[in-house]
């Protein structure tokens, strides 16, 4: 997911994410210090009724869930939709792990869903699931595959390539057949899926939204209107966006988990920037901090007795990096972004966020298979880069722009590196803009020379930063791979990858991958952010989830 910082073999994910996630803390109301948590089940039991209310700074730019990437849809579009699986409602590595959702089971070699050539997929849906109101009616396979084709023949999907493994998937997305071959329906309650060849990621890549299941009937009545009206089978209804101002969800009535979601309803408030957000959490109007404590408040809250029991710390597997377009003058020329990679202090950069954040060198975060530890890719070398930059023919540097969005602490990050880049020669303007605007921006070729941009984890492989990072597939207008680089080479080292069954190997190519990405650089890797962020007094059951972060649906109000 796109953040404005911002799937191997499972059982292997989920160790790696151990290794990061261990040093994150146990609920709301830890602290470094550690103590009893407010809403630990000593406390308190769950209780029905009441509404949570966050805050945000900015709004979804689309709540389809075949077209939105950004982690404001997705928080959102969690709440309201489905797929077939998801990840377990736990914090830490627990919560990385795959479990079932409308399926009635997690596929596997053992029970029958995988066949043992890792290349046929089967799976039972529960019986009973309903879409949500209006629609009222139950869920059946059928609902599923037109779901999936819709996602792969919408154009301005940007994670087709994720699913192009499906057998008839690329034929289909280019319009060469009228459907998804691999994609059957085998019954009301029985999908089967066939790949072409075996991925180990796959049933991750099931996991995002791109998947949700959607009915047909409401999908049609409202056309392109659809982002503003979702429905899907999840725990909250959706009932209205109100621009620049809020978005409100209610609890789904026929909702199939029984005795959730504990809520009446959810209530996300828009255009907070953090520091008012701060603010009415402290007067009591507000239940959870969407974008996390302000680096400048950290300390007072953290020293405060009161509110450092609301506080929850957890490191996020994501990365933030400069991005630099190479469809673009200077930055078509390699030597020019190695000699970036060497100018940018990345402890500076953590010690601005007030140690919340990690300094990385890779391309991968601590926490993800394929992340090799000691790995160093561009120190902070200012001679280096100096060097580099007169045998790229600018011994003086040259003038350019960074962009980046006004989202804290963004503004005072890139001042920093616009300072790193003049201490090197080069001359760089800063603009800053709204979320929406910058991405757009950002994924629109020859528009922006360079800035920065964050990826969060969707699913704990390293596959999820290749593909949309690098690869040809989204180097295209709205698609995520915001430098434009692409290399035949990677592409073939990521398919070999793909195909591979062995998962140590498999993890040990994509290691192999990061020595190219650092050869070419398109993208600076600089810090791994952590999230500090903090729930009312009133607020029960809440934890951050290692993928999803926020989720309403396993808390309460008190």
């Amino acid at each position: 997911m796109r953040r404005s910082i911002k799937r191997g073999a499972a059982a292997a994910a989920v160790l790696a994410l151990a290794l990061v996630l261990a040093v994150g803390l146990a609920g709301c109301g830890s602290s470094d210090e550690g103590g009893s948590s407010p809403t630990s089940a000593s406390d308190d039991q769950p209780k029905q009724g009441g509404t949570l209310t966050l805050a945000y700074l900015t709004e979804p730019s689309s709540l389809d869930p075949a077209v939105a990437w950004n982690v404001i849809d997705w928080q959102i579009e969690h709440d309201i939709y489905q797929g077939l699986l998801q990840y377990a409602h736990a914090e830490g590595a627990e919560g990385a792990k795959l479990v079932p959702c409308l399926a009635t089971e997690l596929p596997s070699t053992e029970n029958g869903g995988i066949s043992s050539d890792g290349t046929v997929y089967t799976f039972h849906l529960r019986k009973g699931v309903k879409f949500q109101p209006p629609v009222n009616r139950e869920v059946t396979a059928g609902d599923f595959k037109y779901s999936f084709e819709r996602m792969l023949s919408e154009p301005r999907c940007p994670a087709t390539s994720f699913y192009e493994g499906v057998v008839g998937a690329t034929e289909f997305i280019k319009g060469k057949a009228d459907e998804v071959t691999g994609y059957k329906v085998i019954d009301d309650y029985t999908i089967e899926i066939t790949l072409k060849s075996p991925d180990l990621s796959f049933l991750n890549a099931l996991t995002m939204e791109f998947c949700d299941v959607v009915p047909k009937e409401w999908v049609e009545k409202w056309g392109k209107q659809f982002n503003r009206h979702p429905l899907g089978t999840g725990p909250f209804v959706f009932q209205s966006w109100t621009p620049g101002r809020e978005i409100v969800l209610t609890r789904n009535p026929d909702y199939w988990e029984e005795g959730k979601p504990y809520l009446d309803g959810v209530n996300y408030q828009l255009s907070f920037n953090p520091q008012t957000a701060l603010l009415k959490l402290e007067r009591g109007e507000v239940d959870v901090l969407g974008d996390g404590v302000p680096v400048a408040d950290i300390p007072r809250v953290k020293a405060d007795p009161k509110l450092s029991k609301l506080v929850y710390t957890q490191p996020l597997v994501a990365i933030s990096y400069m991005f630099m377009n190479v469809g673009m003058e200077p930055f078509d020329d390699v030597k020019v972004r190695q000699a970036l990679s060497w100018a940018i202090d990345r402890e500076k950069l953590v010690k601005l966020q007030a140690g919340q954040a990690l300094s990385l060198w890779q391309f991968y975060p601590k926490g993800m298979p394929g992340y090799v530890e000691g790995k160093v890719y561009y120190g902070y070398d200012p001679a280096k880069a100096k060097q580099l930059l007169a045998e790229a023919g600018y011994p003086n540097g040259f003038e350019t722009m960074l962009y980046t969005d006004n989202v804290d602490p963004n503004p005072k990050l890139w001042q920093s590196v616009q300072a790193d880049l003049a201490a090197v020669g080069v001359k760089a303007g800063l603009k800053t803009m709204s979320n929406n605007t910058f991405y757009t921006q950002q994924s629109t070729p020859k528009t922006l020379t360079a800035g920065s941009f964050g990826w969060w984890m969707d699913y704990p492989d390293p596959s999820d930063w290749i593909v949309p990072l690098f690869s040809k597939s989204n180097a295209v207008q709205g698609g995520m791979n915001s430098s434009f680089w692409w290399s035949p080479e990677l592409e073939k080292m990521f398919a070999e990858a793909q195909a591979m069954t062995d998962p140590e190997a498999r993890i040990a190519k994509y290691s192999e991958m990061q020595d190219l990405l650092a050869e070419e650089a398109p993208y600076v890797p600089c810090y791994q952010p952590i999230q500090t962020t903090m729930c009312s007094e009133t607020t029960g059951g809440f934890y951050l989830h290692p993928v999803n972060q926020i989720d309403p649906t396993q808390y309460w109000k008190k």
